[in-house]
Formats: structure tokens, sequence, C-alpha cells
């Protein structure tokens, strides 16, 4: 995946490090695995896990989590929810949660 090429779906403001991207995505995807997917997750606990293992502050890594999470929903792969609706993850504000979509159809939960 490569965030910051010339065809990103995102604006030159919110490009970052594709070895963060990577970091990020693979996080992602293995918190949201270890999660019950009715739960699913907030991006505040991507992101601190994240900074667990890079040892940084959480709140840096707040944007990246957002976009990759942005990714994701885009190719089908989670659906991000706030107040149970499907929403534009680069929109929203105020809480949200990630749920991992399965092969056959919606979001599980």
């Amino acid at each position: 995946m490569v965030i910051d090429s010339v065809h990103s779906p995102f604006p030159p403001r919110y490009r970052f490090d594709d070895s963060l991207a990577l970091r990020t995505r693979e996080c992602l995807l293995q918190l949201l695995d270890d999660c019950v997917p009715a739960a699913g997750l907030c991006p505040t606990e991507v992101a601190r896990v994240l900074a667990g293992r890079l040892g940084t502050e959480w709140r840096d890594l707040m944007r990246p989590v957002r976009l990759i999470a942005a990714e994701l929903a885009r190719e089908g792969v989670l659906e991000i929810r706030q107040n149970g609706q499907r929403v534009n993850i680069l929109d929203a504000r105020g809480p949200l949660r990630l749920h991992r979509r399965n092969r056959w159809g919606p979001a599980n939960g």
C-alpha cells in the first residue's frame, strides 16, 4: 500500500511515510483479528498499541490510524461506524468503532 503515491486518494496534507503506513496497517489488522467482532475497535486503541511498539506518543499516530482505516474501508476490509451507522472516518468527529468485514458481506456484529 502506498499512501504518498501520485494516485493517493488523500490530499497532500494527509500523506505520510510508507513504512509507517505498513506498520499501522499490520497493527490495525492484528488488533481487529484479536478483538470481539461485535465490539470492534476504537482508533485510539490502535494508536496506543502502535505507539508502544514504536516508542512514541499515541496522539501523534491518530492521523495515520484514521487514514489507514479509511483505506481499509475503501478496500472493503473494515467498516467504520458511529452510533451504529456507517461513516467516512475522514469526515466524522467523535467516537468511532472499527469493525472487520467478513468476506461474505457486512461487518460482523
